[in-house]
């Protein structure tokens, strides 16, 4: 064999070896980048509610969502709606993974305490609700974050629904935990006016806002929570945004959970905040006559 036929025998036995370094490097940061599978609750969950997925004219996300249905349906009668917003470990395409331990109290709620319509959509795999920075989430300017093209395609779908089940538009409703309270305050507060937005009522959880736009929502009733040792959002977030809305005229609940940190939802249950949420009602508004398409 001769010296070149060697020299090249090496190199491609080094790039060989260097590009399946290379592949397992990337495999092993897949696989661990790739979030854990969806729970079995979730999956059980996810068979009980009605799967889908939306598209609004002129945006071009496919959002995935779930919507539990109330059962039977009563000739004539109107249901409340609640939207639910999930935080940032729960984003993908799945449409599984954003049904969450609050989404089952939620209809568990629904089952035994009132009849309402619970949507959990799901935000594109890696993007939050809100695109602001990593952890320690903190306040941010909405001047400077673009709404997300998944809250976008969120309030299209809510704007549609009634017009496909029996919603009562008057009592619509909307919750969200961590990543999905900033994206909830979002929702809020871009629209030009809180009496031109779908809800009679909010509830955050554990989030981080805009204290500047306060003055948009400060007549709506709204409900905030935080854990006190929160260290994912620091609980200022919250203290600082109810301060802003106080300011501005409004009202708002807030409870700091003591010996609490990030993990807010099951308080929030306990407290009663399903029964608040639905105890509020906006100002009379026309009723859409649905038509039960399919999902």
């Amino acid at each position: 064999m001769t010296n070149a036929r060697r020299f090249w025998l090496g190199v491609a036995a080094a790039g060989l070896i260097a590009a399946l370094l290379i592949t397992a490097l990337a495999w092993r940061r897949a696989i661990r980048n790739r979030p854990p599978e969806p729970s079995a609750e979730s999956v059980q969950l996810a068979t009980q509610m009605v799967g889908a997925t939306f598209r609004a004219p002129g945006l071009g996300l496919d959002l995935p969502y779930r919507l539990y249905v109330p059962e039977p349906l009563e000739p004539n009668r109107r249901y409340p709606l609640i939207v639910y917003l999930h935080g940032a470990g729960d984003t993908g395409n799945d449409n599984v993974r954003q049904l969450g331990p609050l989404v089952a109290q939620l209809v568990q709620q629904a089952r035994s305490t009132e009849p309402a319509f619970i949507l959990a959509p799901q935000s594109p795999p890696g993007k939050t609700w809100v695109p602001v920075p990593g952890a320690p989430y903190l306040n941010y300017s909405q001047s400077s974050v673009p709404e997300s093209e998944g809250l976008k395609t969120t309030r299209a779908l809510v704007a549609q629904l009634p017009s496909r089940y029996p919603i009562d538009t008057s009592r619509e409703y909307l919750l969200g935990f961590s990543a999905g309270a900033a994206g909830s305050w979002d929702l809020l507060t871009r629209a030009p006016d809180a009496d031109n937005a779908p809800y009679a009522a909010a509830a955050l959880l554990s989030g981080a806002y805009d204290p500047s736009r306060a003055p948009v929502v400060a007549r709506l009733p709204l409900w905030f929570f935080h854990g006190e040792k929160d260290t994912i959002s620091p609980y200022a977030t919250t203290l600082d945004t109810v301060q802003a809305l106080r300011q501005a005229g409004g009202s708002p609940r807030y409870t700091l959970l003591q010996d609490i940190a990030h993990d807010t939802p099951l308080a929030a249950s306990q407290a009663g905040l399903y029964t608040w949420l639905l105890s509020q009602r906006r100002a009379t508004v026309p009723q859409p006559a649905p038509s039960r398409a399919p999902a």
